[in-house]
């Protein structure tokens, strides 16, 4: 087991995700039993975002969903931050989120 270090200033982060849109700012952190994704960088996370449309795009029997690329930003990650990570999902340490792209349907 490692060790506790003591921290005066815990580090924050901030990750990029993607949603289907419209989900009330509230319930967005909710376990839903689906998982989230995340990526450390805005690049990656609209690329998965891009991929995954063309991907529903060439399946006639999948409509897309309006989906938002979000930045989250953490609180500080101290051990008692990690503690409500494993318990009670990334909602547990979410200090801010925000929609920085939307993506409709293709044309």
């Amino acid at each position: 087991m490692l060790k506790e270090k003591s921290l005066k200033n815990p580090p924050s982060y901030t990750f990029y995700t993607y949603s289907v849109a419209g989900i009330p700012p509230e319930e967005r952190w909710k376990p839903t039993g689906i998982p989230d994704i995340f990526f450390d960088n805005l690049e990656d996370a609209r690329s998965a975002v891009i991929a995954l449309r063309e991907d529903v795009a060439v399946d006639p029997e999948m409509e897309w969903a309006t989906t938002v690329l979000e930045k989250m930003e953490t609180i500080p990650l101290d051990q008692a931050a990690i503690l409500a990570l494993l318990n009670h999902g990334p909602g547990g340490v979410v200090a801010r989120c925000e929609i920085v792209e939307t993506f409709g349907p293709t044309a």
